[in-house]
């Protein structure tokens, strides 16, 4: 479920963070249970079956596996698409800032990890206006010039830019 679709909901649905306690602490969406991944099956009993549950993690992984257990519970759950970086791209707000994962000084550099995360921005919004299926060519050429023109580039530049990545 993508964030802009549970922040319209979460008067309806429950939202339980499933991160460790160190992320939670740092910071989470306002309104949401803890329940750490690990604690889940032993705190299910404190959730509402009656109701909705999100389940929410920084990126999507661990939410994904709890709400496909919930689900096996009989629950009717979803995982939040992107977890809470897809939120905080969302300009949604938090409660403190999102524990980024550390990485050893020279191990990656910073400019990587910038890239790294535009690349995870593109990639949701792809999945977002795509869903399951995969596009064309021309779609995602398509999809591409319009961030692109989006993000304050000419329709010309953005139009070099992409012939420049096809000659790759």
């Amino acid at each position: 479920m993508d964030s802009r679709t549970v922040a319209a909901r979460l008067d309806d649905v429950q939202l339980v963070d499933v991160r460790l306690d160190n992320e939670w602490d740092a910071g989470h969406i306002e309104g949401a249970v803890h329940i750490p991944e690990d604690d889940l099956a032993e705190r299910v009993d404190e959730l509402d079956r009656s109701r909705p549950v999100v389940t929410v993690c920084r990126a999507g992984t661990r939410s994904d596996h709890a709400a496909e257990w919930l689900r096996g519970e009989g629950f009717d759950a979803h995982s939040l698409d992107g977890g809470l970086l897809a939120w905080k791209w969302a300009g949604l707000p938090l409660t403190g800032p999102i524990v980024e994962p550390q990485v050893p000084e020279g191990v990656i550099n910073p400019e990587f990890q910038a890239l790294q995360a535009e690349f995870l921005e593109v990639a949701f919004a792809a999945q977002k206006r795509f869903g399951d299926r995969e596009p064309t060519h021309a779609e995602m050429q398509e999809f591409l010039r319009e961030r692109l023109i989006n993000e304050g580039r000419t329709p010309e530049e953005a139009d070099e830019f992409l012939a420049r990545m096809g000659e790759d």
